[in-house]
């Protein structure tokens, strides 16, 4: 009942319970500090049904982010580019990478940081760090299919795309081709993964020990 949506002491208890409460919440209890602090501390999405002054209010944003970094996204803009925040929610979830100021995407620890969680981060980080060797190799670790974010060079690092196809198989897609023509890697894709045998040079296409265990 709507009476009970402006009720301060029901509000608290449920969005305690469940965060997303603070979506049926009356409006002035959108507003009300202790309400918001509480509910992203249980669910850090529901930051974007805050009302705008406490989007803009630091240790509510800084706790949004650390419950769930995707809540970058519903901060106040200057947030984007605040480190510690950013930081906490790459940390959180490396998909938040995106959300950040692109000063804040050229920042080697974050970008470490927002690929070691999630490597689909990578594409969203400057060009410079698809070339460092290290971020690249901490993404394909964690999605191999990273691989197709790397700079060309990279995509030739035989230990990067060993990483990468040990991870998921169909990243052979993005090797570079001699080694799409190396033994041990087509060998590598294809345990994890048999459908990336399309992917290996024509004459490992032909190799017995290798289709068989991509049937397997």
């Amino acid at each position: 009942a709507t009476p009970l949506r402006a009720d301060r002491e029901i509000v608290l208890a449920a969005v305690q319970q469940n965060g997303y409460a603070l979506e049926y919440a009356a409006t002035p209890l959108r507003a009300d500090r202790e309400i918001v602090l509480a509910a992203v501390q249980q669910n850090g999405y529901v930051l974007a049904h805050a009302a705008a002054a406490l989007r803009a209010d630091r240790e509510i944003v800084l706790a949004a982010v650390q419950q769930d970094g995707y809540a970058l996204q519903d901060a106040a803009a200057a947030f984007r580019a605040d480190r510690e925040i950013v930081l906490a929610a790459v940390q959180q979830n490396g998909d938040a990478l995106p959300f950040s100021s692109m000063l804040l995407r050229a920042d080697r620890e974050i970008v470490l940081a927002a690929v070691q969680q999630n490597g689909d981060a990578l594409p969203f980080s400057s060009m410079p760090l698809r070339a460092d060797r290290e971020i690249v190799l901490a993404a394909v670790q964690q999605n191999g299919n990273a691989l197709g974010y790397a700079a060309t060079p990279l995509r030739a690092d035989r230990q990067i795309v060993l990483a990468a196809v040990q991870q998921n198989g169909n990243a052979l897609e993005y090797a570079a081709t001699p080694l799409r023509a190396d033994r041990q890697i087509v060998l590598a894709a294809v345990q994890q993964n048999g459908n990336a045998l399309e992917y290996a040079a024509t004459p490992l296409r032909a190799d017995r020990q290798i289709v068989l265990a991509a049937v397997q």
